[in-house]
């Protein structure tokens, strides 16, 4: 058996946060980036939350991203900081919704509407070909899937990507029309 020795915590040690590793760079491989969830746990919440409780602790917990789960902790979504700050929230209470009884469920983007890459294909693509992709598909966020085994194994998000390397890209969603014909006053 090894001896180990203890330590005092000093003044000068710095709490280290993910962000702050600069180590990366655009030819390093994507799954650097990946919040694996075999390795972390899933930030979750359950979909009837009300959103203005959500708001609050997603400042308090310092997070922007949380998977939407029901009752049997399955994925129905994702819901982002943006979104409870976003249009979708004011539209809604503008249209006659109290603020304490919109929900998470109200608000996510459904599962329907999530997009995924495959862990394998991850696995041999540099953190410059997730960046493309992110930006080609207009997505902020994306699931990473182990397709034979149906797991869904971690997310990747341009914002945390962006910090990481210490650097500013933009993901604009492709307009369609549908978006277009939403956004027009009634």
């Amino acid at each position: 058996m090894k001896t180990l020795n203890l330590y005092a915590v000093e003044q000068g040690d710095h709490l280290i946060q993910p962000g702050e590793i600069r180590d990366l760079d655009l030819s390093s491989p994507a799954r650097e980036l990946l919040n694996d969830f075999r390795q972390n746990p899933p930030t979750m919440i359950d979909a009837n939350t009300r959103a203005a409780e959500l708001l609050d602790m997603m400042h308090h917990d310092h997070t922007r991203l949380k998977l939407v789960v029901d009752e049997q902790e399955e994925l129905i979504g994702i819901i982002h900081l943006e979104q409870l700050n976003g249009q979708a929230f004011v539209r809604r209470v503008a249209n006659g919704d109290h603020r304490n009884d919109i929900t998470v469920s109200d608000l996510m983007c459904p599962r329907d509407k999530l997009r995924a890459l495959d862990y394998q294909q991850l696995q041999d693509c540099s953190i410059a070909d997730v960046i493309h992709a992110l930006q080609s598909s207009g997505e902020q966020h994306c699931l990473v899937i182990e397709r034979e085994s149906h797991q869904i194994r971690g997310v990747l998000c341009a914002r945390d990507i962006a910090q990481r390397l210490g650097m500013r890209f933009d993901i604009h969603t492709p307009p369609t029309f549908l978006n277009l014909f939403g956004s027009l006053p009634a």
